[in-house]
């Protein structure tokens, strides 16, 4: 018995480890003295599976003021600042390492604030196997600051039926409050650190919520939820 529940910790770390096909790295913070200049990230992909795989890049907004746009380029195409998922993919031998084909880039139009954008990749038909980083671009800043931002993306889909996502980041413990029009608390989800979370919201009934990002007592971000 020992020897089977052994057996299965192997094969389950193993299937742990054989999932994780990349390695992402680079900076994760740009800098720009000049708000008015479009500032650029990049970063380096890395195949560290034992087969070939075609890679795609998706993109997640954590944080942007209005008025500020962002794009990214990927397998030989840029992407407007819609769109989420790349078309094309860029494809990547076992051990190969690609530092030249993504490029993310940031417009602040010469105004004030920083944004928060993830980029996950993974192999084309699997998107659970991703590996994430999360890139701040700063508008006007001089200086990197130790403290990771705190933020929480929109609800998506949105208006939703029976269940809704969301990204967020941020350095400490906190709380996702979901409350009615009426101030009633419906739902709540304890959140660590950085990640995505899906929240099954068939039991709701329609209308109009309100998500509370609540860390320390204080409420950091209220996001509007539809259910339909």
């Amino acid at each position: 018995m020992k020897r089977l529940g052994l057996l299965i910790l192997i094969i389950i770390q193993g299937l742990y480890l054989n999932g994780q096909s990349l390695t992402v790295t680079g900076s994760n913070s740009v800098l720009t003295s000049d708000p008015c200049l479009q500032t650029h990230s990049s970063l380096t992909v890395k195949n560290v599976s034992n087969k070939e795989h075609d890679i795609l890049c998706e993109k997640n907004v954590i944080s942007q003021p209005s008025g500020m746009d962002n794009f990214f380029c990927w397998g030989g195409n840029c992407y407007g600042p819609s769109t989420i998922i790349s078309s094309s993919h860029l494809t990547l031998a076992s051990g190969q390492a690609d530092a030249v084909s993504f490029g993310g880039y940031f417009d602040a139009y010469c105004d004030l604030g920083q944004a928060t954008i993830e980029y996950c990749f993974y192999p084309d038909g699997d998107s659970t196997d991703n590996t994430c980083v999360y890139i701040t671009y700063h508008g006007a800043a001089t200086s990197i600051s130790e403290t990771s931002p705190i933020a929480i993306s929109e609800f998506y889909p949105n208006p939703a039926n029976d269940f809704v996502k969301f990204n967020y980041y941020f350095n400490d413990n906190a709380s996702l409050i979901i409350m009615d029009i009426l101030g009633n608390k419906v739902k709540q989800v304890t959140l660590q650190e950085k990640g995505k979370k899906n929240i099954d919201i068939s039991d709701l009934s329609k209308g109009l919520y309100f998500g509370n990002l609540i860390s320390n007592n204080e409420v950091l971000e209220i996001k509007k939820l539809i259910i339909k």
